[in-house]
């Protein structure tokens, strides 16, 4: 049984040229192989700022100024490109909506678009 395209092949979109264009073109861009134990990572979006204190490569401890928001431990997965389910993982960019996993990998959670990334390598930045 073949079911038909949702688009017709000349109108189906170009997710590959798509993500090609907006690979730096929203601003900053951060990969997250960069992260060590004991490295500090903020992402500012447009509601939250998310602080994560890195464990191992991709796993947190998580904390946000608000009490509405999730804190603990924390897996981070990458970027999504706006509303859409792609996602560029191993890397954060500035427009891109950060992704990540808690409460064991059982939420997977994708913030509003991010407006600021910093990263304090082990040491650079004290504890608050």
């Amino acid at each position: 049984m073949n079911a038909e395209p949702p688009f017709p092949p000349e109108l189906a979109p170009d997710w590959l040229s798509f993500i090609e264009r907006q690979n730096g073109a929203n601003g900053h861009e951060f990969d997250l192989q960069q992260l060590r134990p004991g490295d500090w990572l903020r992402v500012v979006t447009q509601h939250t700022t998310y602080d994560f204190r890195m464990l191992s490569e991709r796993e947190a401890t998580l904390r946000t100024g608000r009490d509405d928001r999730p804190s603990g431990l924390a897996r981070i997965l990458g970027c999504t490109f706006g509303q859409s389910s792609s996602i560029k993982p191993d890397h954060l960019f500035c427009g891109g909506n950060l992704k990540f996993v808690f409460q064991d990998g059982e939420m997977t959670l994708v913030t509003t678009s991010i407006r600021e990334i910093h990263h304090w390598s082990r040491g650079d930045r004290k504890e608050t």
